[in-house]
């Protein structure tokens, strides 16, 4: 950054040579100009200082965390020397038996097929609804 050449003070306290001939400045112009600079100076201060003071605590947030980071690991690593090993779990994969072979049935008198099924819903619809629903229904 930059170093600043006027302070709040230098720049309060500047005077502005007058000038002999021709026409200078304004001096209650001028000095306006000059006040509102020297507040945006001071908003500009107390920013700085705003930012430093959170810069500062976030440093030592992190080194806190850092330090905690490193006793973890310090602890882990005890822990892990000290217990005694974890058993160990064999997994068993599963014994898998060929599913036993599918032969056709050819229809016999006990088996029922899809025809004798759509056969009992059209008797029962009949047997429901009345033998003039299921003629309707075919016309």
């Amino acid at each position: 950054m930059e170093q600043v050449k006027y302070t709040q003070k230098d720049i309060l306290e500047r005077v502005f040579k007058q000038k002999r001939m021709g026409v200078g400045y304004d001096p209650a112009d001028v000095d306006s100009f000059l006040d509102d600079i020297i507040k945006d100076y001071g908003a500009f201060g107390g920013r700085i200082e705003q930012l430093q003071g959170e810069v500062s605590r976030l440093q030592t947030a992190l080194k806190d965390a850092q330090d905690q980071l490193v006793l973890v690991k310090q602890q882990s690593v005890q822990a892990a020397n000290v217990a005694p090993a974890a058993p160990v779990v064999e997994t068993v994969s599963p014994v898998v038996t060929p599913a036993p072979e599918v032969k056709p049935v050819a229809p016999s008198a006990n088996t029922v097929t899809n025809l004798d099924l759509i056969k009992r819903v059209a008797n029962l619809e009949r047997a429901v609804f009345g033998r003039d629903h299921s003629e309707n229904e075919n016309a």
